[in-house]
């Protein structure tokens, strides 16, 4: 009996390691069968497929050819204006000057335009400058035929408002901020679409794992089945025993399933936003933290306030509120212009002598609005202008203070974070190890199935913990260089070669 006895337990533990080195021969079948794909592959594919991409690069487009629209505004402008013919034919209303009375007369006459004229404003007084050049015919028909030619070969002239809103002077002043503003908003744009890959990536690498986890599990209680059913053959366990084995079987069953489920969807979503089907046929690899990386808040802070869009636009936003006090305290006020042009001109029967024996042609204009009484309107409209620039101002302060102290505490987050993912990958190799220990007790029958599947749980939920931990050590890294578009893995500043841009 004692023979049959030994032969009963060596048989057992045999068949315990043939089960053991099955189930490990399959894991690693499993785990090759998938290249592994890092989260850098990942922000590369969504930083050139995604849809968000192509957005902001059409965003920067359009910024792009406003400013080329600005820089070209500036520039001469030459302007052609024909009116190569016009006819008409009619009964008009005179004035009979000999006998004092209004006469109704036939009126026929065929007339020619044209005027080429040269643009140019002027940034630093307001003026606009012009030269130009025009020539009209004039045919009468009817009773008395008649022709009139007028040419002015050349006239130069200006237009100078005096103490006046001087809108080109604030154009050039704010049109590069804004264009410099659109290219930090592109690079900002860019940071959020890694953000959004990192939150697709871990969702996936997530639920990729507790896929793995559900394998394993699966795997392990249709082993300790196996087992179980053997030991309670030789009495060494009750019934209840093999029963809550086989329920722990088909309880890791529809778990495996409904992971699987999550899984597609998981892959579905990410496959979506990169437009691209590499995670189908890969399997997430998760990263390591950045070696000994602690980001200096002030160093952070002076960064965010050099990089930052909206730091940046709320610069322009005061400059823009400055622009409008001055626009309301000088259009509320007393209104001075001077024009004045010269040039040379004649009218003749034909268009030879329209061009000979020029004459000069001078004109000068000063034109002044002074307020008498308006009843305070006026400067209602100033008082309110500055208390709306004061509020502007405020808003602006309380943006700046609102962006630095969220920059501050992603910092500190980040800083914290990787103590606790370095704490949580502990605990998931302490708890892995913890349930190997207890499923070999448990196979030796020293400790209850009760503790066994606590000890699994524990280790399940650890390794979740663990890539949670390590998912908000990447969102945190991210939202401090989105918010300071500064590499700091690095140790430069994010840039781009905005002339590539909208070539490709």
């Amino acid at each position: 009996m004692r023979i049959i006895k030994i032969t009963q337990i060596v048989l057992l533990v045999t068949f315990i390691l043939c089960i053991i080195k099955s189930n490990a021969q399959q894991k690693k079948t499993t785990e090759d069968t998938k290249q592994k794909i890092t989260l850098n592959d990942i922000l590369a594919i969504a930083g050139k497929n995604s849809l968000d991409a192509f957005k902001a690069k059409q965003q920067y487009g359009a910024s792009y050819w406003q400013f080329r629209s600005f820089k070209a505004s500036v520039l001469p402008k030459v302007n052609l204006e024909l009116e190569p013919l016009s006819y008409n034919k009619s009964v008009l209303k005179r004035y009979d000057s000999e006998n004092n009375i209004d006469v109704y007369r036939p009126q026929q006459n065929l007339n020619s335009y044209g005027n080429i004229a040269i643009n140019q404003n002027i940034e630093a007084t307001g003026a606009t400058m012009f030269i130009n050049s025009s020539f009209n015919r004039l045919a009468n028909y009817g009773e008395t035929e008649s022709k009139y030619f007028t040419a002015t070969p050349i006239r130069i002239g200006v237009i100078q408002p005096i103490m006046a809103f001087n809108r080109f002077k604030w154009a050039h002043k704010i049109a590069p901020l804004q264009f410099e503003y659109a290219k930090k908003e592109y690079l900002h744009e860019l940071q959020d679409i890694k953000l959004k890959a990192v939150n697709y990536f871990f969702n996936w690498a997530s639920v990729s794992k507790k896929v793995e986890l559900a394998q394993e599990n699966v795997l392990s209680t249709q082993k300790l089945f196996k087992i179980g059913k053997k030991r309670y053959e030789l009495g060494s366990i009750e019934k209840d025993d093999v029963l809550n084995l086989e329920l722990d079987v088909y309880n890791a069953e529809t778990n495996l399933t409904q992971n699987e489920r999550e899984l597609e969807k998981a892959e579905s979503e990410l496959k979506l936003f990169l437009r691209d089907d590499s995670p189908l046929y890969s399997a997430p690899e998760l990263p390591e933290l950045i070696s000994d990386l602690q980001i200096d808040a002030k160093e952070a802070t002076a960064l965010a306030e050099a990089n930052n869009p909206e730091i940046f636009n709320l610069k322009i936003k005061k400059i823009e509120a400055q622009r409008d006090l001055d626009k309301v305290i000088k259009e509320n006020r007393f209104d001075l212009s001077l024009r004045g042009s010269y040039g040379l001109n004649q009218n003749a029967n034909t268009a030879k002598e329209a061009y000979g024996r020029l004459l000069e042609q001078q004109m000068i204009a000063i034109q002044l609005s002074i307020p008498i009484l308006d009843w305070g309107e006026r400067k209602g409209n100033i008082k309110t202008a500055k208390m709306n620039t004061e509020v502007s101002e405020i808003a602006v302060q309380q943006e700046s203070d609102k962006l630095n102290q969220q920059l501050a505490l992603k910092i500190i987050d980040f800083n914290l974070q990787k103590q606790l993912v370095a704490g949580a990958l502990r605990t998931s190799e302490i708890s892995k190890s913890s349930y190997e220990i207890t499923e070999k007790r448990f196979l030796s029958g020293s400790i209850d199935l009760l503790r066994l599947t606590s000890a699994r749980k524990a280790w399940q939920s650890a390794s979740e913990n663990y890539i949670t931990s390590l998912y908000n050590y990447w969102k945190f890294y991210y939202e401090v260089q989105q918010l300071t578009l500064y590499d700091f893995q690095n140790n430069s500043t994010i840039s781009k070669n905005f002339d590539e841009i909208l070539d490709k």
